[in-house]
């Protein structure tokens, strides 16, 4: 039934380069046809897996010394349900594997009405200070589908994570595609287990060769969690290089664990006293009168803050000219404190914000800014047009 299911045979047998095999494939939606991009695929915990690509396809590479018969193939992508195949059912007469992944309907949690009024507090977790502790980074052993992870430890409650950062030491490749995972510990020991991310939608990233901090917007992912959960960044893809070298911040924490393998399907390998340089900012709800009241790093804040104003503009290239105009109705977000306002009729806006603050500008159809805020003055804003 699974040969049938899965395995449609076509043209040539497999290819076995240096007594290498080689699977090429594609990964389709069972109901529509259509393609399903950037799927894990991996032999489980034998360290051999690899991603599909933007149009669903991919090429699964092994000798056969490094599985053995009993060894499954799993097929996973967020949103559908994960398939499994036999790596006995991979012979000479499989030329080409046609994947197709059933939709995993979305499951409505049950809705609790209750009088309780819960408080938000904004809050800052995870571990911004970790430049010039460490480094944590990938080589060229990480293969596609290879991840970095750390565990995050919150207080407990209720809790919406809002955005990700982190700083970016070294990546000589032009661009490097990540895929930002947020899981549950499985276990005691922490590895990752269920992904906490249900909205269906890969969380993605084209890291850029000059980007040195990165900040992700996670609300459209509606990610909520109620004790210490895990970051990881996932390896989709590198380009204009070979081989990855990615270097990010990290740093001995005790009692902090971090996670990482290879590559996709792979088994995680546990770091002890380590962590990433992730951090978040996210909303806390409570309805526990002494945990609403705010830390004491927030009041300390408040009495910081000072409002910054400028104006954005939109910067249009006709020839070898520029054409620049005010933008109305941009984006400013303080992605440290959660707030965003967006600019008037003139391209003016006001935002509260302290020394060290995330700004992020941006509008439909334009290049996102990232500027983190050293003075307390007037900040001009150009947007430029994504290229096509």
């Amino acid at each position: 039934m699974i040969r049938k299911l899965l395995l449609i045979l076509f043209g040539m047998g497999c290819v076995a380069l240096q007594g290498q095999l080689a699977y090429e494939g594609v990964v389709l939606d069972a109901d529509t046809g259509t393609p399903i991009p950037f799927v894990n695929i991996g032999i489980v915990d034998r360290g051999v897996g690899t991603i599909s690509n933007e149009n669903g396809e991919f090429l699964l590479e092994f000798r056969p010394r490094e599985v053995q018969q009993g060894d499954i193939v799993r097929i996973s992508s967020l949103g559908y349900i994960p398939r499994k195949i036999p790596v006995s059912l991979l012979n000479d007469d499989v030329l080409k594997l046609i994947i197709r992944l059933q939709p995993n309907p979305v499951s409505l949690e049950e809705v609790v009405l209750t009088d309780k009024e819960y408080v938000e507090v904004e809050d800052e977790v995870g571990y911004r200070d970790l430049l010039g502790k460490g480094i944590g980074y990938w080589k060229d052993s990480v293969a596609l589908g290879g991840e970095l992870a750390s565990k995050i430890r919150v207080r407990k409650g209720l809790r919406r994570l809002n955005t990700l950062f982190f700083n970016v030491l070294h990546n000589p490749s032009d661009s490097v595609r990540l895929r930002v995972n947020i899981y549950e510990p499985a276990d005691k020991w922490g590895a990752p287990g269920k992904n906490l991310n249900e909205s269906g939608r890969s969380i993605l990233h084209v890291l850029r060769s000059h980007e040195i901090l990165t900040v992700i917007d996670l609300k459209p992912y509606n990610i909520w969690v109620r004790d210490d959960f895990i970051v990881s960044l996932e390896l989709l893809g590198v380009f204009g290089t070979e081989n990855i070298s990615l270097s990010l911040p990290a740093g001995n924490l005790p009692g902090v664990p971090s996670h990482r393998r290879y590559t996709s399907q792979g088994s995680w390998e546990r770091i002890d006293d380590s962590a990433v340089g992730f951090w978040l900012q996210s909303t806390f709800y409570t309805d526990k009168p002494r945990k609403a009241n705010k830390p004491r790093q927030l009041r300390k804040r408040e009495k910081k803050e000072r409002e910054i104003s400028g104006t954005v503009f939109e910067i249009i290239s006709s020839g070898r000219s520029e054409m620049r105009s005010r933008r109305r109705g941009a984006t400013i977000s303080n992605y440290t404190s959660n707030k965003s306002v967006k600019t008037d009729e003139w391209g003016r806006f006001r935002i509260k914000a302290v020394k060290g603050d995330i700004l992020g500008v941006s509008y439909p159809g334009m290049y996102q800014v990232l500027t983190k805020v050293e003075e307390i003055s007037f900040y001009n804003f150009q947007l430029y047009p994504v290229k096509n």
